[in-house]
């Protein structure tokens, strides 16, 4: 991502000692965006002359480019003014999801679900009876006040931990489809961890595009925090290639995925990260980073047919493994609507698949606060139930099931 300045945004990785890096990099190259102490990096702009030079400094182990992250969805359709018109004459059938989750104790409370997305906006379902927005950064445009100018980061909150409070919290079946496979409800407008807090960490812009480093500068944010406000999940509905990491294609840098390094070192710190899989599909080795990584949990989607539609990334990843880990309902997937606090609105992909599995992850955490993140991950893919019309690189263990 060279720009017309004759520089170039990059990663710098150090070895041992970061201030000796920080320090050559100031005198010798370029300014610092952002520091990243949770994986010795660096935030750069560098001269694009001068980066054979830096690859050769003794202090620094890898290089990669700081290149342009995106949300996951597909489309987006219908908005809904009245959500009342979706209530049906019967109840859900999945009456197992309900007892366990809505009407027990398994509602996530206490747990706070980090979400790295486009932002928040004060939606009744997140902010009633009391406000679950524990924490605002934006890393784009620097407001202290929550907002999203694109609306992608406010559906997948929804999804993961909106309450049902225009609703009254009743549990509602769609009239016109159900997005769970075999009849089942969705349970929409009520997300899966209905009493867990949020932490909505803006590091997309109003189109859904962002940087690398401000992901990451997100991601940095969340290791500083996660005591502070109990984070014990990260959602992350967004992707990128790996190979767009590569700064010339000479293999120097091709271990060095910095999203894959950011979230493998939150899950050291017990963090459970859930990542969507990517819009990518069908094609094999589609699945896009971070949810690359073995120790994330990779969400695809699944149709209300049992199917996986096309558009859901497949594995294996370029190691061989197995990906994704599990699949969640990503098809008119109803949830709140950032235009304004009383609507919903339809979406699509693999960034709305996600947020189901993070509020499951965080009910496990708050039934069991010493779970770890593989713990967490085994329990979920254990219990999944498997698909007989797809093979394990576009199910993995099969659909979501709590």
């Amino acid at each position: 991502m060279k720009n017309n300045k004759g520089t170039m945004p990059v990663i710098i990785y150090s070895k041992k000692n970061m201030n000796q890096t920080r320090q050559c990099i100031l005198d010798n190259y370029g300014k610092i965006k952002y520091e990243l102490p949770f994986i010795n990096a660096l935030c750069v702009e560098v001269p694009i002359k001068k980066l054979s030079k830096i690859k050769c400094n003794a202090n620094i182990s890898l290089i990669s480019m700081d290149a342009e992250v995106s949300k996951l969805p597909i489309e987006t359709t219908s908005v809904l003014n009245d959500p009342f018109s979706l209530i049906g004459k019967k109840n859900a059938k999945n009456k197992k999801l309900r007892k366990s989750v809505f009407s027990g104790s398994l509602c996530g409370e206490g747990v706070t679900i980090a979400i790295i997305d486009t932002g928040i906006s004060p939606h009744y379902d997140i902010i009633k009876p009391a406000n679950r927005i524990v924490a605002f950064k934006d890393f784009i445009n620097n407001s202290i006040v929550p907002y999203d100018d694109d609306g992608h980061g406010t559906h997948v909150a929804g999804l993961a931990a909106g309450n049902g409070y225009m609703f009254g919290g009743n549990t509602i079946v769609e009239t016109v489809r159900d997005m769970f496979p075999d009849k089942a409800t969705s349970i929409i407008c009520m997300g899966t961890a209905p009493k867990a807090n949020i932490a909505a960490l803006k590091a997309l812009d109003f189109e859904g595009n962002g940087n690398t480093s401000d992901i990451l500068a997100a991601m940095q944010w969340v290791a500083d925090n996660h005591q502070k406000y109990n984070i014990r999940v990260l959602n992350l509905s967004l992707g990128i290639d790996a190979a767009s990491f590569d700064i010339d294609g000479d293999g120097f840098d091709d271990i060095a995925d910095p999203l894959v390094l950011g979230t493998n070192a939150l899950v050291n710190m017990g963090i459970t990260i859930v990542v969507a899989a990517g819009n990518s599909g069908p094609k094999a080795g589609s699945i896009t980073s971070p949810g690359t990584s073995p120790y994330v949990i990779t969400v695809g989607s699944i149709n209300s047919d049992g199917e996986v539609p096309d558009f859901s990334s497949r594995g294996p990843t370029a190691t061989g493994a197995i990906k994704p880990d599990i699949l969640a309902p990503g098809m008119n997937v109803l949830s709140l609507d950032a235009v304004t606090n009383k609507r919903y609105i339809r979406q699509s992909g693999t960034s709305m698949s996600a947020p189901f599995v993070s509020g499951a992850a965080a009910c496990l955490h708050a039934a069991n606060p010493h779970l770890t993140p593989a713990q967490v991950k085994e329990y979920l893919m254990r219990t999944a139930i498997p698909q007989t019309k797809a093979d394990r690189n576009c199910q993995g263990s099969g659909l979501l099931n709590i």
